[in-house]
C-alpha cells in the first residue's frame, strides 16, 4: 500500500500537521509506503525518516485564503504528477476543503480511491467572509467525489450530513485522541483498495 497525503502544511504542533504526520508515520510503521505533499512555510516539522516529504513553495501570494489554495493545489498537481514517474499512489488522504481540487483531480486521473478528513465545516465557523460559499462548495465537493469522509468529532459529522449532504454510509467519526484510531484510518484504507481490486475484477 502506497498513500499519498494532501496537507496544507506541515508544522509541529499544527493539529492537521500532527493528524497528517500520525497517520503517516503508522503506514510506515505497517511495512506500507507514504508520502506527504504539502506547502513549504519554512516551519519546522519531525517526523519518521521513512516518509517521503515533499514541500514546495508558490511563487505567488493570493489575495485571499481561497485564491491561495488555488494556487496550492495546482502545484500540489504537479508534485505528485512528478513523483508518478518513479512510484505509484494507491490511496490519496485529503484534508479539509483546502486540497480538495488536487485530490480530486489526482484522484480521477489515477483511477484511484480518494479518502478525505474533514476537521470543519464552514457552517461550523460561522460561515464568515467573501469565500465563505465556495469554501463550502468545495467541502461538498469533497465529500461527494470521495469514496471515505473521515470526520473527527459528531458536531463535524452532523454539519456533513446535514449542511454538505453527505451519504451516511460512506461518513465515519475517528476521534484522533481516542485508541487505536490510527489503526482504524489504516483499516479504511485496506476495504477501499480491496473494494477497488474485487470491482476492477
Amino acid at each position: 500500500m502506497n498513500v499519498v497525503l494532501l496537507s496544507k502544511q506541515l508544522k509541529d504542533g499544527e493539529a492537521i500537521s500532527e493528524y497528517t504526520k500520525n497517520i503517516a508515520e503508522k503506514i510506515v510503521q505497517e511495512g506500507h509506503e507514504a508520502t506527504i505533499i504539502s506547502f513549504d512555510d519554512s516551519s519546522y516539522y519531525s517526523i519518521d525518516e521513512r516518509v517521503d516529504v515533499v514541500r514546495f513553495s508558490l511563487h505567488f501570494d493570493g489575495d485571499n485564503i481561497y485564491n491561495w489554495s488555488m494556487m496550492m493545489n495546482n502545484e500540489m498537481k504537479g508534485q505528485v504528477m512528478s513523483l508518478l514517474e518513479e512510484k505509484d499512489f494507491d490511496l490519496i488522504h485529503a484534508n479539509d476543503w483546502t486540497t480538495v481540487p488536487g485530490a480530486v483531480a489526482i484522484s480521477k486521473h489515477l483511477e484511484k480511491p480518494m479518502v478525505i478528513t474533514i476537521h470543519s465545516t464552514e457552517n461550523e465557523r460561522g460561515f464568515e467572509g467573501e469565500q465563505a460559499e465556495m469554501i463550502s462548495e468545495l467541502e461538498w465537493q469533497g465529500a461527494y467525489e470521495s469514496d471515505q469522509v473521515l470526520v473527527t468529532k459528531e458536531d463535524t459529522k452532523n454539519s456533513v450530513l446535514f449542511d454538505l449532504d453527505a451519504p451516511e454510509d460512506k461518513l465515519e467519526v475517528i476521534d484522533p485522541f481516542s485508541d487505536g484510531w490510527r489503526e482504524r484510518i489504516l483499516n479504511k484504507y485496506r476495504e477501499l483498495l480491496k473494494h477497488k481490486k474485487e470491482v476492477k475484477n
